[in-house]
């Protein structure tokens, strides 16, 4: 299966080693678009770090905020949320800065 190039499933963070890590899955989604017809994103191999701009871009939606349009939130409130919904999964584009942290994440709304 080939594995997307900008999309992650999120499944927990830590600050160990002094820096800030996403803990996620690499994956793609199965049979069509996740906006055609709500396929699910299908993850592969084990967990992986990336770490974290502690200024990174946020947005979310719906179940971080009760929205189905991406909403702006800041590193620790997304942090928090992560911290009381360990092993959700859900899936984020995300771009890495020059320094190879994540400088934006954008949560996929799949419905």
């Amino acid at each position: 299966m080939p594995i997307s190039p900008d999309e992650i499933a999120v499944q927990r963070y830590t600050p160990e080693g002094g820096f800030l890590s996403l803990i996620v899955q690499h994956g793609n989604w199965g049979c069509g678009a996740p906006d055609t017809d709500g396929a699910p994103f299908e993850t592969v191999g084990v967990e992986t770090f990336i770490p974290l701009d502690q200024a990174a871009s946020i947005t979310v939606t719906d179940p971080i905020v009760q929205s189905t349009e991406n909403q702006p939130i800041g590193v620790q409130e997304f942090l928090d949320w992560l911290d009381a919904h360990p092993d959700s999964g859900l899936v984020f584009r995300y771009s890495l800065g020059k320094d190879g942290a994540i400088d934006r994440l954008d949560q996929v709304f799949t419905p």
